[in-house]
């Protein structure tokens, strides 16, 4: 299935703008934003499996190292964190930060936006060229 990238634009407009206003407007840590979170995480992972059938994945090589140690060392602060009173996991540490619905909603917008340039990057190095 081919798409071009004004079809992928807009269909991360129309996922991504209900659910930052879903964010926004259900406020923190509330089942509204979780559905909303989640159908559009749903929507857009259907979406880049749809377009990537049949396709076989290219071997990531050392490209993937730094992102595993980022992984790790994120799995292994949360780890530590759950298990030991004293230490605050990450999402504590951005409570604060994302208290106000104006943050809370560009961070939502942010991360769907990295997630709409995931699926964008071409998925083998022949199609880059």
């Amino acid at each position: 299935m081919v798409t071009s990238r004004r079809t992928h634009r807009l269909t991360l407009a129309a996922v991504g703008v209900p659910c930052v206003a879903a964010v926004v407007a259900f406020g923190p840590l509330t089942a509204g934003a979780l559905v909303a979170v989640v159908a559009a995480g749903a929507v857009v992972a259907a979406l880049a499996l749809a377009g990537s059938a049949g396709s076989g994945a290219a071997p990531v090589g050392r490209r993937g190292l730094p992102w595993l140690v980022w992984g790790a060392a994120a799995l292994a602060w949360e780890l530590t964190a759950l298990a030991t009173d004293g230490l605050p996991t990450l999402s504590d540490l951005l409570d604060p930060v994302l208290a106000r619905p104006a943050v809370r909603g560009a961070a939502t917008a942010g991360w769907l936006a990295a997630g709409g340039w995931l699926l964008a990057r071409p998925r083998r190095p022949e199609a880059a060229r």
